[in-house]
């Protein structure tokens, strides 16, 4: 399993603000969608979720 890592699309500093463990990345935005209670769709449109990688763990923003 792969940990992913979701943040508001909308937010400029790109903040995580959870993490989920999922297979894939399918997988993750269900997760997030059950999360926060929202549909599949809407949870696409809200937020931006990324595989996180093993050096970026600890991090609470993503690096561009």
């Amino acid at each position: 399993m792969n940990t992913y890592t979701y943040s508001y699309k909308i937010d400029s500093k790109k903040e995580i603000i959870g993490r989920v463990q999922a297979v894939d990345l399918f997988e993750a935005q269900i997760k997030v969608a059950k999360v926060k209670q929202l549909t599949l769709q809407d949870t696409i449109q809200l937020f931006e979720i990324k595989k996180t990688l093993n050096r970026e763990k600890d991090v609470r923003t993503y690096q561009n």
